[in-house]
């Protein structure tokens, strides 16, 4: 994906509050304005969603596959990281289409850890992280089938109460999250100075 077109997707997909927060970042100024978000199966996955998966393979990702997922362009985890994400216990369930991954997303059983927000995790919870769908195949329900497939796969191992962290402005993923019976328990913020000072409310357990 050229520069240009990274540029206009980021244009297409988030409104100018985040872009203008995305801008400060690169000056040193990092604000996160979150929703703190309980996900999990509330019902049936809405009829929409249930055949966005066919011609698709769903499994939980191995170490192999983060050598493919570290050369996504413009995404900041490195192979180190996401090698670390694995070696820590995280599980991350992706979605290949002719042997290419294409959509993921991660989950971590022990912690709820995000800028601002930190809480362990009972062994009926999980956090939910780190969700990628490829520019060309977003707004065809991939994310919301993958993102409950993910639900059904925790729940078969006893995680039925799960958390995710939304940017305010990531109206796309806050979106799809309601659509699928989420709900937000709570709004927070949290603001660091050059990867240094910390500032705002630690969000806890709701």
């Amino acid at each position: 994906m050229s520069y240009l077109k990274h540029l206009q997707d980021k244009v297409r997909y988030n409104p100018l509050p985040r872009i203008f927060i995305d801008g400060l970042d690169k000056l040193g100024i990092q604000i996160h304005l979150i929703y703190l978000v309980r996900e999990g199966i509330t019902g049936s996955i809405p009829w929409q969603h249930q055949d966005s998966l066919k011609g698709y393979e769903v499994s939980f990702l191995e170490a192999k596959d983060m050598t493919e997922m570290v050369q996504i362009p413009y995404r900041p985890a490195s192979y180190e990281e996401l090698i670390g994400r694995l070696r820590d216990g995280n599980l991350c369930l992706g979605a290949k289409r002719d042997g290419r991954l294409v959509a993921f997303t991660w989950c971590d059983l022990i912690w709820c850890k995000s800028e601002g927000v930190s809480f362990p995790l009972s062994d009926d919870e999980a956090y939910l992280f780190d969700a990628y769908t490829a520019p060309e195949l977003r707004g065809q329900s991939l994310a919301p089938a993958l993102r409950y497939c993910l639900y059904e796969k925790l729940a078969r191992m006893g995680r039925t109460n799960l958390y995710s962290i939304t940017q305010r402005f990531n109206a796309s993923a806050l979106r799809f999250k309601l659509k699928l019976g989420a709900v937000i328990l709570k709004s927070s913020w949290h603001v660091i100075l050059f990867k240094k000072w910390h500032f705002g409310p630690k969000c806890q357990r709701p």
